[in-house]
């Protein structure tokens, strides 16, 4: 046990020296500055047994809304259902609305190869909750950590517009732990779904 504990370390570290800085993927300004403020910031990541070479074809994908989805019905869903759909209203650019009625709109803002091990994938989100209007910064990225498969990694920086809401959530409060269900949230569906997504891709490989 000590071994493999010690083997995901190693990987890690000698992973993250191909990892980018953030803000060297994104073009526009604005979220550019958002990352430069004072934000809630989260991150979680784990080892998933899954080819670097594949998790890249599946998130490259022109239909890849519509593919995860889909998944999400298949693996996720009590019902089989998506019950908050995610709506594209132009390119790279989306909207859902949740059990609550409240609208969160999201943007694409990077979603490709990086470089020979990397993959990155980067979304806006703004909309308003309880503290108020809100923009958070969501990054997935997929590393290659060769035969263990992939280091999958999620970060989030959220900046809720308040000010009283924003210094209160640094220390302790409702908002971070908002911000912490969140990330958990989409870091366990995020990582259903590609893996579900996958196995699919690997099997249809396997079939040709």
């Amino acid at each position: 046990m000590k071994r493999i504990t010690l083997q995901l370390i190693i990987i890690f570290f000698s992973a993250s020296a191909y990892s980018i800085d953030l803000s060297d993927l994104l073009e526009d300004s604005s979220p550019k500055e958002l990352l430069q403020k004072k934000c809630i910031r989260l991150g979680t990541s784990e080892v998933l047994d899954i080819p670097f070479e594949t998790a890249c074809k599946v998130l490259s994908k022109s239909t890849l809304l519509k593919l995860a989805q889909d998944e999400f019905g298949r693996s996720i869903s009590k019902n089989g259902n998506v019950d908050f759909p995610v709506i594209q209203t132009a390119p790279n650019t989306y909207y859902y609305i949740n059990e609550k009625g409240h609208r969160a709109d999201l943007t694409e803002l990077y979603r490709k190869q990086t470089d020979e091990s990397s993959f990155n994938y980067v979304i806006l989100a703004s909309g308003k909750r309880f503290f108020g209007q809100y923009d958070v910064i969501i990054h997935l990225q997929i590393i290659d950590a060769g035969q263990s498969g992939i280091i999958y990694a999620v970060s989030m920086h959220a900046y809720p517009h308040n000010m009283l809401t924003r210094f209160s959530a640094r220390k302790i409060g409702p908002v971070k732990k908002y911000f912490k269900k969140k990330m958990k949230l989409i870091s366990y569906v995020a990582r259903e779904v590609a893996v579900g997504l996958c196995r699919k891709e690997a099997f249809q490989l396997d079939e040709i």
